[in-house]
């Protein structure tokens, strides 16, 4: 054995030997949760929520408060004012602006949809059956709209034919089939000595 392994032996057998005893001191450890009844629980629980650190869940900070108030106040509701702005034609809007029919109802379709989320949720989207699709779609550049098979079926984007209708015969002719046999040697023959 090595002077460095027996001199680890004996100071972890030191360690050992002046360790003392743990004491149990259950006076001192918290209550269990199955030792409180519900309503303790419940008021400790209300008591750790009230004193938490920082504003509470959904509260402003008082300056972003004090400026939206300003806001509205000065200028008034973005929102409101946006809304009041919906209710116009494009025709009336752009004689309102002075401007041509297609910007103003440009103008209105970016209003509504600025206002929509507030009225509507999102939705996933669905295929035919109702079941959510994934949310990566993959189109390969120059691929147009989808083509339809045979079969009736829609076909996948690598059997698709471009302009030319015997491309994939071609395609499908023209792939090469690779040998996994070694046909050349690497020993000295090969390079010609």
């Amino acid at each position: 054995m090595s002077k460095s392994h027996d001199v680890r032996g004996e100071i972890a057998a030191a360690a050992a030997a002046a360790k003392p005893a743990e004491a149990e001191q259950l006076d001192l450890m918290p209550p269990m949760r199955g030792s409180m009844t519900d309503g303790e629980r419940q008021r400790v629980e209300t008591a750790v929520r009230q004193h938490r650190a920082g504003r509470p869940p959904g509260a402003q900070n008082k300056t972003t408060r004090e400026m939206l108030d300003f806001i509205r106040r000065t200028i008034g509701d973005p929102m409101l004012e946006s809304a009041r702005m919906a209710m116009h034609t494009p025709e009336t809007l752009s004689i309102e602006l002075g401007c041509e029919k297609l910007e103003a109802a440009t103008l209105l379709e970016k209003i509504r949809a600025d206002l929509r989320p507030y009225f509507y949720a999102k939705q996933a989207p669905v295929d035919d059956n109702g079941k959510p699709v994934p949310g990566l779609t993959v189109e390969f550049h120059g691929h147009g709209g989808a083509q339809i098979g045979a079969d009736g079926q829609q076909l996948p984007p690598w059997l698709r034919q471009q302009g030319d209708p015997t491309a994939n015969e071609k395609s499908e002719q023209n792939q090469r089939i690779i040998d996994v046999t070694p046909g050349v040697s690497h020993g000295k023959v090969s390079h010609g000595e």
